[in-house]
């Protein structure tokens, strides 16, 4: 089907006849007529057949329709971005973060572009790095950000700004001595569920302290941690940039020694030439995770959890 006979099945078959698709499309009635004849014929079966002055579509049109609605998406993607580039050239863009960003650094960025470029157009989601990583792949998304580094040789990655990982503990505890590790691992402890790099960077940190302690809760993701840290339910080892939207009336935020660095990075694939508007999107993320971050020192306590080996 060409495009313009997509347009005018998409109007029957959302209008339920010729003369309100007409009205919708701005055309005559006998345009649109021709227009759905002709697309029967090319296609080879009948789209509609007529019934009390209305038409019914057949069970061909309505399973080509469920793609027309998944395909017309795009179509109208095209037509805004062709829309944003005559009013100043800000490209849309495509932006999937994980979810701790996604609440965080992400919404900060955007509204910056916002402020900026008006007819910017920004399609958001917040998935794991993984799918981030195979969206870039497969092109379904122009930009993602994340804190982990990605395995993906097609993926390519700019580095926007560095934090670490922190201890997390509720404020409610009372122990006076957090950062006697021997006293702190006998409390309940928050770990992540899966594997990745990160984590694991963290854990043969502790196993070379010789550090053991059996998972009290399991979770997903760094954000839920710390959702569970402020319910007093453990502590938990989290990122900076998920730790400055905690409550600090129910967190406390401890750094470790040595220092576990994490960097924030923006990914696309490397396999197509970067979108137009990916520079702005770099730039705005930069200063909003400065900004985040700039917080962060205020919100630590004095003392240093040390992670010790124990020999």
């Amino acid at each position: 089907m060409r495009l313009r006979q997509i347009e005018v099945f998409r109007a029957v078959m959302l209008s339920g006849s010729v003369s309100a698709a007409a009205r919708m499309l701005h055309v005559s009635q006998p345009v649109v007529s021709r227009v759905v004849r002709h697309a029967e014929q090319s296609l080879g079966f009948a789209l509609f057949e007529r019934s009390r002055g209305r038409l019914v579509p057949t069970p061909e049109a309505e399973s080509l329709y469920r793609q027309v609605r998944r395909s017309w998406n795009e179509i109208e993607r095209i037509a805004a971005l062709a829309d944003s580039l005559r009013q100043g050239g800000a490209a849309g863009l495509r932006i999937a973060a994980t979810p701790t960003l996604a609440a965080s650094l992400l919404p900060r960025a955007v509204a910056a572009l916002q402020r900026r470029y008006p007819a910017m157009q920004c399609d958001l989601w917040a998935i794991h790095t993984p799918e981030i990583e195979q969206r870039l792949a497969t092109q379904e998304i122009d930009a993602g950000i994340a804190l982990e580094p990605p395995e993906r040789v097609t993926v390519a990655v700019s580095q926007l700004a560095e934090t670490e990982i922190l201890l997390a503990r509720p404020r409610t505890w009372t122990t006076p001595q957090t950062s006697d590790w021997q006293r702190l691992r006998q409390r309940p402890y928050i770990a992540l569920a899966e594997s990745t790099p990160l984590g694991d960077a963290l854990t043969s940190l502790l196993e070379r302290a010789g550090w053991r302690a059996e998972p009290r809760l399991r979770v997903q993701t760094y954000r839920m941690a710390g959702s569970l840290v402020e319910q007093g339910l453990g502590f938990a080892f989290i990122d900076g940039f998920t730790a400055i939207g905690l409550d600090p009336g129910a967190v406390s935020l401890f750094r470790l020694r040595p220092a576990l660095a994490v960097h924030l990075h923006l990914m696309r694939a490397s396999t197509t030439a970067p979108p137009l508007g990916l520079p702005r999107l770099d730039n705005e993320l930069r200063h909003a995770a400065h900004s985040l971050l700039a917080g962060l020192p205020d919100r630590l306590q004095s003392e240093v959890v040390s992670i010790a080996a124990t020999g």
